[in-house]
């Protein structure tokens, strides 16, 4: 038996659009004797909100007959396709399993996801039957166990199932792929039976979504995959089950760097956006952010400024120069010298000669924002933000000045893995200016100002803020690795910056965000978190 596992990238609420998808995937595959595609596949996944239209539903139901309709000309290839299904008023999340144009059988999830961003109990009710699909054609016979969870594998193969699919939708998390992995091989070793997984590729807001395509046979080899973060899909043969290799993990920053490049490439593509506008300072983020930016979008689609301040070092200006140049950018360099003059002579002369304080170092910030603001607004562009997850946890960064933009591809980043994709980025050779790398941080705000001045060393804040916000560890066990006075403010910091967090860009999920509906903290409330 011949299976062709469909990796694709639907885009949510474009339903002509994805059933375009699918013609041309069965038009290209018609060989094999079943294609399986992604959860929700018709609607995108999530669809979220769209789900409580009318209309939108009634759409659906209307590009199923069509399905059913195309499918009519390949009547010896099976298709499983994912999409919402009423019935008496209820909605589930469904798969459908159709071949010549009739549905064979329909499969409800049961175990719906508990992740916030999916949020799929508010909108679906739960399936209630389990029970293998009896799959017939081109003289074959089997039945497929489909699951739309982890956890029901077992439960399949007792009933009957010969055949394990996992049309699933799970997002991209750094850490968790490799685990990921292996909970399908050990499932595979447990039940004794192929395992099949088709993964959805591509972004939807947030949302990344890698892939992961693959098949192993009953004793957790790997049959087929597809490769990781672009379109494709694997094919699967039942009856080389014996020709299986060992998987094999892959590099946590690379995959980190082709998460964040999908997010923005495609977020631009189903968004209508062609062009990006980045700020360059000759400082680690804006660097690591533009590569990305000009690998996702071409470098002829981006406008690349640096505005040299007060505060600004030559050799800042110098690196901005030269990554520029090693990325073919045009760089325009906008100064804010006589635009911050004239803001600070504007409030008088008592504010002229007062030391450089927050008021001071804010107005630069802002000024640059604005300017950005300006070029999007003249010229088109989405406007890329800098500000990495440890900035953002802490606070370290200024509301309506480097904040601002339509995405913060760093966002979810922090500061040592940012080190680390600037390594990654040079590694065969220099691309971000090793002077940039090297050079201790600075926001470049005040006379000789380092990061380190404000804030612990990052591997220090990193690893308090990860056992915090990633591994959701109590103060007190946080406290057995790091100061106990370092413990206490980093985590006061954060808290009390929730504000700041709520008027984020947008920002690629990769980690465990700190902003955003997976993660809300009430902002007029009491800071503190336990003992600390």
């Amino acid at each position: 038996m011949q299976i062709y596992l469909a990796q694709v990238n639907p885009t949510v609420g474009d339903l002509a659009g994805n059933f375009e998808i699918l013609k041309k995937t069965v038009a290209a595959n018609s060989q094999a004797h079943l294609i399986v595609f992604p959860e929700l596949f018709l609607t995108g996944y999530p669809p979220k909100g769209l789900l409580l239209n009318g209309d939108f539903l009634r759409a659906v139901e209307e590009s199923l007959v069509k399905v059913k309709e195309f499918l009519r000309q390949y009547p010896t290839t099976s298709v499983i396709v994912g999409l919402p299904r009423r019935v008496e008023g209820k909605l589930y999340n469904s798969a459908f399993l159709i071949q010549a144009g009739e549905i064979l059988a329909v499969y409800d999830k049961r175990n719906l996801s508990p992740f916030r961003l999916f949020d799929e109990n508010s909108y679906f009710t739960p399936g209630k039957d389990l029970k293998p699909i009896t799959y017939a054609g081109r003289s074959l016979a089997i039945s497929l166990g489909l699951e739309l969870c982890s956890e029901t594998a077992k439960e399949l193969k007792d009933l009957g199932a010969e055949l394990i699919i996992n049309p699933a939708a799970v997002p991209y998390q750094v850490g968790r792929w490799n685990e990921l992995w292996e909970e399908l091989k050990t499932t595979a070793e447990q039940v004794g039976l192929p395992v099949l997984r088709v993964g959805q590729v591509g972004t939807n807001d947030e949302l990344v979504f890698a892939g992961g395509t693959a098949a192993l046979a009953g004793d957790g080899k790997q049959l087929s995959s597809s490769p990781d973060f672009s379109e494709g899909g694997a094919v699967v043969n039942l009856a080389a089950v014996d020709s299986g290799e060992e998987f094999e993990g892959a590099d946590e920053t690379a995959e980190i760097y082709r998460a964040l490049v999908l997010s923005l490439r495609d977020y631009a593509r189903k968004t209508g956006i062609r062009k990006g506008i980045i700020g360059i300072s000759g400082g680690l983020d804006s660097a690591v952010s533009a590569v990305i930016a000009c690998e996702a979008l071409g470098a002829e689609n981006i406008r690349a400024v640096t505005q040299p301040g007060p505060y600004t070092l030559p050799e800042g200006l110098v690196d901005a120069k030269n990554l520029a140049k090693n990325l073919g950018l045009d760089l325009d360099v906008l100064s804010i010298n006589s635009l911050y003059q004239a803001v600070v002579s504007y409030f008088g002369e008592e504010f002229t000669h007062s030391e450089v304080d927050v008021a001071k170092e804010n107005i630069q910030a802002r000024l640059r924002g604005n300017l950005l603001m300006v070029l999007s607004n003249r010229f088109g562009g989405l406007v890329l933000t800098n500000s990495n997850k440890s900035e953002l946890a802490m606070g370290y960064t200024t509301l309506y000045g480097d904040m601002c933009g339509g995405m913060a591809v760093l966002g979810d980043v922090y500061k040592t893995q940012v080190y680390q994709l600037a390594y990654y980025i040079n590694r065969e050779r220099e691309i971000i200016p090793w002077h940039t790398i090297e050079k201790p941080p600075s926001a470049e705000l005040r006379p000789n100002q380092r990061d380190d001045e404000s804030l612990p060393p990052y591997d220090v804040l990193d690893g308090i803020l990860s056992a915090y916000l990633d591994q959701g560890l109590a103060p007190s066990e946080i406290m057995q690795d790091f100061p106990p006075e370092t413990v206490r403010w980093v985590i006061r910091t954060a808290e009390r910056n929730e504000y700041k967090r709520r008027q984020a860009a947008l920002i690629p999920r990769i980690t465990t965000p700190i902003s955003g509906l997976e993660r809300q903290m009430p902002i007029a409330a009491v800071k503190e978190v336990g003992e600390i």
